[in-house]
């Protein structure tokens, strides 16, 4: 007699009132089932929304016809049983088509097994001759099945699968099936852990829409990240913040130890894992990351033979592992895993902890990598061995732009400790002034004995005299320090070097600053430290760029993200100076989009390093292209975000940059007399050298005078500006500031004066192709420009500008048909996207060709416009008007 059914394992779940609908998946979904595929393939931990999703699917949520007809099983351990398992396979059939199936289910019921080939052949017989409309069958939870016989069996299902049924598998590890086989002939349709994670958008709309907590953009993106898109994890970080009045507070410190998180992966993953693993995951979740050799040491044993298996079996099983490489030889848990079974480390083995640091970090520390190996020291409580470590390491991570991590672990040590050890102290005040706390850097050096370390001292304090705008101590205090530093000590000489280059670009020496900076990449060469010949790289662009040499600092910028590419994937916060560099000329070039997409990468890595001086000119930037676009509140945000990291004393050049962007958003919200109060506040008085930040901020002093009708009061201020500027070499300032003497001329109807302060600016301008500089000054610059056609002064260029501000006046600019051959509509695509500063890979993905037909094309663009750059190609389209 055969056992009977249970109906409910047959039933179809239905949509989840809270659903968060996933087109992108759904389309995914659907698209193999239109091509034909044998198996949906859906594979991912616990929680991540498999059934969810395929309940979406099978309602046809969103589509007027569904593609085909379901039927379901959800499995339990209890199917491992054979003939269970193809009872319910059948049963669900039979859900499709009434009595299909039957004479199989007399053979399962013989008391005699009979081969699964024998039955399964009648059965796939029997699917293809009663000419069914096509369906699928879905098996959810398919990892509770172990039964071989059972895979061995689906196997022989996949490989002669009638043509209209199609299969869908629903399970927390990958089956034993032919995945590899199917992926090659492309029958395989696979989503993983990684598809069905929560984007940010997702993220948002459930916990704002379906949970209704009504969170700010940067809580959710703070959450999202936590949980990495998990989505039960999400849900019960919903649950738990239900009735809390400081939502934010506890979105910062959720974790795997809170209580709904820590009771489902407990229950769901850690308890239902055999002992040998429990064990394994418990003595390596101190491992930020975890190869076969690391794991081998922290459990001390002598063959690699089971941390390769379990680290196998982790991955197979979906068991929050998350492979680090596409070898598959580093992995890291799902942080709210590591934090569940570091919290049970604690409680049940806490005398384990300090061993498996200690053993972690003598593997690092044997196998090169020293900044791991001190900070498992320091866990360890081997405070001795973490700084040895530090002061080996320190100044390397600090390079790379890990100064917040290298402040936490000093910190970590007693305030006598350090003192104790003057390199520890003096990589603390490196550190400090880096992130911008220049007052605790100067105060930290003079709490450390440094008698044997003055090069160093002063090495700190050059540089926090050039973030403080006195480029003259700099220069000082570099120069004293290169002298007492070792000649070997090529990292720290060249660091300092790239500092004397800055100071020296501060105070009105370019060619000086060049020099310096060329120095410093070539001592970073010789000492092979990549981190510092990308800084000095960038910080040479930039002083390229206030020369107004526009074209040839995107191409050093560029230089800098071609060094960064050899990096194998590691982000080099250095590199975010590279994309500002390249933004801000982008941004005079009017290509806004092209601009606020670099200034957005740019941030994005910088933060990862906390370097505040480019922090602050990146929100700086992005204020401006705000302020270019008329999104006020945008600009309004990015000023804030800057003065919140800024302090008056610390940042002169940054805080009056931030001054003049603020009356001028001040003067575009309508309010004159905030601009007014500001521009008399800061205007300056007395006849004192006109510095870096002096020149930036008396530079907006004018200009809201000007804009105010009062270029009166702006002539003389001009004039010191125009005279210093020129002095000091700062070719992009005295165009600004020429640019303002027209405008003031004119308000006074003093023509001439102002074509002539016009036509010097135009001069330097035209050779770079400046165009912000003249727009940003609206129609006031527009009536100016008319008027300079009409006398014909630089008619080409003025053409340009005046087409830039929407003017229709004919260029005089070399036709299209001096081309040596036109260009094709494909090659003008590629070229409007390598002008956009887009990478041939960022490119093939946009227009969905390869890497290699971009190389092609690029070069047919480069022998149509006759150039050898991408600089100068789009410097060529521009001229030709191509774009």
């Amino acid at each position: 007699m055969a056992t009977p059914l249970l109906k409910t394992k047959l039933y179809i779940p239905s949509v989840r009132p809270e659903l968060v609908s996933r087109p992108r998946l759904i389309e995914r979904l659907d698209e193999g089932l239109c091509l034909g595929r044998r198996l949906t393939l859906i594979a991912a931990p616990a929680g991540f929304g498999k059934t969810t999703l395929l309940s979406e699917w099978v309602a046809g949520c969103g589509r007027p016809e569904p593609v085909v007809r379901f039927a379901w099983v959800s499995l339990d351990r209890g199917d491992n049983d054979p003939a269970r398992f193809w009872a319910y396979f059948i049963a669900a059939l039979q859900g499709v088509q009434t009595g299909i199936g039957e004479a199989t289910l007399a053979m399962l019921q013989s008391p005699k097994p009979l081969p699964a080939e024998a039955f399964l052949t009648d059965l796939i017989n029997e699917i293809t001759a009663a000419s069914l409309k096509p369906f699928a069958l879905v098996l959810d939870d398919y990892h509770l099945i172990k039964a071989q016989p059972i895979h061995n069996a689906l196997t022989f299902l996949l490989d002669h699968l009638p043509p209209n049924l199609h299969l869908v598998i629903a399970t927390r590890a990958d089956p034993p099936l032919p995945l590899a086989r199917l992926r090659a002939r492309d029958q395989l349709t696979e989503l993983c852990a990684t598809d069905l994670r929560f984007s940010s958008s997702e993220a948002a709309e459930f916990l704002n829409q379906v949970m209704g907590l009504g969170l700010t953009g940067e809580d959710v993106a703070t959450l999202e990240t936590r949980t990495e898109g998990w989505i039960a994890g999400l849900q019960m970080a919903a649950l738990s913040m239900r009735g809390r009045k400081d939502v934010t507070a506890f979105i910062r410190t959720f974790s795997g130890s809170h209580r709904f998180i820590l009771d489902y992966l407990a229950e769901e993953v850690l308890d239902r894992q055999p002992s040998d693993i429990q064990e394994f995951l418990l003595k390596t979740c101190i491992l930020e990351r975890m190869t076969t050799p690391l794991c081998d040491a922290v459990l001390s044993l002598s063959t690699s033979a089971d941390s390769q298996r379990i680290l196998e079996y982790l991955e197979h099983d979906n068991l929050f592992v998350v492979p680090l490489d596409d070898e598959r030889r580093w992995y890291r848990y799902h942080r709210l895993f590591a934090d569940l079974l570091r919290q049970r480390l604690q409680r049940e083995k806490p005398e384990l902890v300090p061993e498996m640091h200690r053993r972690a970090g003598e593997w690092y520390e044997q196998n090169g990598l020293i900044a791991e190996a001190g900070r498992h020291a320091l866990a360890a409580g081997d405070f001795e061995r973490a700084a040895r470590l530090i002061e080996r390491a320190g100044w390397e991570m600090l390079m790379r732009g890990a100064c917040l991590t290298l402040l936490g672990w000093i910190d970590a040590f007693p305030d006598s400790f350090v003192r104790s050890r003057p390199r520890l102290g003096v990589i603390r005040a490196w550190c400090l002034a880096v992130t911008g706390q220049i007052d605790r850097a100067e105060s930290c050096l003079s709490n450390v004995d440094v008698q044997q370390m003055q090069g160093k001292a002063a090495a700190v304090r050059a540089y926090a005299a050039s973030v403080r705008g006195n480029a003259r101590h700099g220069i000082a205090f570099a120069q004293q320090a290169l002298e007492q530093l070792p000649e070997d000590n090529l990292l720290l000489r060249g660091f300092l070097t790239l500092n004397l280059g800055i100071a020296y670009s501060s105070s009105g020496e370019p060619e000086a600053a060049s020099r310096a900076l060329n120095q410093a990449i070539e001592l970073s060469r010789v000492a092979d430290q990549i981190d510092l010949t990308l800084a000095a790289t960038a910080t040479l662009g930039h002083v390229q760029d206030n020369q107004a040499m526009l074209r040839q600092a995107v191409e050093t910028h560029r230089r800098v993200l071609d060094l960064a590419r050899d990096l194998d994937g590691q982000p080099a916060p250095v590199v975010g100076m590279a994309y500002l560099g390249i933004a801000e000329v982008l941004y005079e070039w009017n290509d806004l989009d092209g601009a606020l997409c670099h200034v957005t990468k740019g941030l994005k890595l910088l933060e990862l390093g906390h370097f505040v001086t480019y922090l602050l000119f990146g929100h700086s930037l992005r204020a401006r292209v705000c302020l270019a676009r008329r999104v006020l509140d945008g600009a309004q945000t990015a000023i804030q975000q800057a003065e919140r990291l800024a302090q008056d004393d610390d940042f002169a050049y940054m805080m009056a940059v931030l001054g003049g962007l603020r009356a001028r958003l001040s003067l575009a919200q309508g309010d004159a007399a905030a601009a007014a109060r500001w521009a008399q506040t800061h205007r300056w008085t007395d006849e004192a050298e006109i510095d870096r930040a002096c020149e930036a901020e008396q530079m907006a002093v004018a200009w809201v005078l000007v804009a105010q009708d009062r270029a009166g009061e702006a002539m003389h201020l001009l004039a010191r500006l125009l005279e210093a500027a020129q002095t000091a070499g700062r070719i992009e300032n005295t165009i600004k500031i020429l640019t303002l003497q027209a405008l003031a001329f004119q308000a006074q109807h003093n023509l001439d004066g102002a074509l002539s302060s016009l036509e010097q600016a135009l001069l330097f301008a035209e050779p770079e192709g400046y165009v912000r500089t003249f727009l940003d000054e609206g129609e006031p610059m527009a009536r100016l420009l008319r008027c300079a056609l009409s006398r014909g002064v630089a008619p080409n260029y003025v053409a340009r500008l005046l087409a830039a501000f929407g003017e229709e006046v004919e260029p005089a600019s070399p036709a299209v048909e001096s081309l040596i051959e036109p260009l094709s509509e494909r090659e003008i695509q590629v070229l409007r996207l390598v002008t956009a500063g887009l990478s041939n890979p960022e490119i093939a993905q946009e227009l969905f060709i390869a890497v290699s037909t971009v190389k092609s094309h690029i070069n047919h663009i480069y022998g149509k416009l006759d150039v050898r750059s991408r600089t100068q190609a789009a410097a060529r389209a521009r001229e030709l008007n191509l774009l």
